[in-house]
């Protein structure tokens, strides 16, 4: 996966500014529903990128496969893998000037998407959703605008179509994965650069 230039901003409506920084990230290899809250900061190994639609995907216990707008079949996953810092909660607690909240991971079809966006769209039908028996209410804090640092790769963008989050890294080719908004065109990035952290690089 390569990188290219590229940055941008949601509306301001979208940043609500909370206390915590990336610093106040709790890791926990073995994440419990009953010592986690809104308050403590987790983290989630896993998250990959997909070859075909290009978007940001996780399979775990809230999700049976994952689906892809592409193949209609299950995501296919290239490159690195990453991690994401998520607490718990409807709101969007913990968000500041560099970092953003209210991402979900959709239990119908295991990507990342902006869960304030008014177009949800998801290749299994209908909206987006991170409601799902079982589960909890993972909120995914996401950095942005920040460079790509050690560890971290950038160039990751908000769709407007579809409200998943995609790698943009091959606008330079022209090449913007599929969106399920139309089945036919790219992703179209508007909004923050997003850097995820990246936890392997295999």
């Amino acid at each position: 996966m390569q990188n290219a230039s590229g940055a941008g901003r949601l509306p301001r409506r979208s940043l609500l500014v909370a206390g915590l920084g990336l610093s106040a990230v709790v890791a926990e290899s073995a994440w419990s529903p009953t010592v986690a809250s809104a308050g403590i900061r987790s983290e989630l190994n896993g998250w990959r990128f997909c070859v075909n639609c290009f978007d940001l995907f996780l399979v775990d216990f809230t999700v049976d496969q994952s689906l892809c707008p592409r193949t209609r079949g299950p995501h296919y996953a290239m490159g690195w893998t990453f991690r994401l810092t998520y607490n718990l909660g409807v709101g969007g607690p913990g968000e500041n000037a560099n970092t953003q909240g209210n991402w979900r991971h959709c239990y119908r079809c295991a990507s990342l998407y902006w869960s304030l966006s008014t177009s949800k769209v998801c290749p299994a039908g209908g909206a987006h959703s991170y409601i799902h028996p079982g589960g909890y209410p993972r909120q995914f804090l996401l950095p942005h605008d920040i460079g790509q640092p050690p560890w971290m790769q950038n160039q990751w963008r908000f769709c407007f179509k579809c409200s998943a989050l995609f790698y943009n890294g091959y606008a330079h080719k022209g090449e913007y994965g599929l969106c399920p908004y139309d089945y036919i065109w790219g992703h179209t990035a508007a909004g923050y650069d997003f850097a995820i952290p990246v936890s392997a690089y295999a």
